[in-house]
């Protein structure tokens, strides 16, 4: 026996609904997870076919990454009765910008590169490697969005 009433499942369908919209759709989204858009749709569908599919929580997590806000993991906490909340030591304790970021994002770039050269070594993409240089375009503008994010901390001398 399930410990949730159907409407509490359901309604992590419709918080998907939500976070799709912050993640710009889920036809964007799909390009920085593993699933196609297809089944997102599905993921967020209560119509009787689509009644037991839920999305994967490695997809959770990239939804809530891709719209920016704990979404989908914050209605999970609410339904097992707890409440997320910023972790606000972490973002006291991260490091200053510093080399190691550039050298990150030239880490990220030279993987892009290698990945676009053997992609493109017989000739096309495939559908495997377009979705693996998708993830690591997504991991290049991580690296780049902490560098940013770490500018926009400097106390800059006026």
């Amino acid at each position: 026996m399930r410990r949730f009433s159907e409407a509490d499942y359901f309604s992590l369908k419709r918080v998907l609904d939500v976070a799709y919209e912050m993640a710009g759709g889920n036809t964007l989204f799909q390009h920085v997870t593993r699933v196609v858009v297809s089944q997102l749709s599905k993921y967020a569908s209560t119509d009787e076919d689509c009644h037991k599919t839920f999305m994967p929580i490695d997809v959770a997590i990239d939804l809530d990454l891709a719209a920016k806000k704990p979404i989908v993991t914050a209605k999970m906490a609410e339904l097992l009765g707890y409440r997320l909340e910023r972790l606000e030591h972490a973002i006291e304790t991260a490091e200053p910008l510093s080399e190691k970021d550039a050298l990150a994002i030239m880490d990220e770039a030279t993987a892009l590169w290698q990945m676009v050269r053997a992609a493109y070594a017989d000739g096309r993409v495939d559908a495997l490697e377009k979705k693996q240089l998708r993830l690591k375009l997504h991991e290049l503008i991580r690296a780049a969005q902490t560098i940013i994010s770490k500018l926009d901390d400097l106390d800059v001398a006026r």
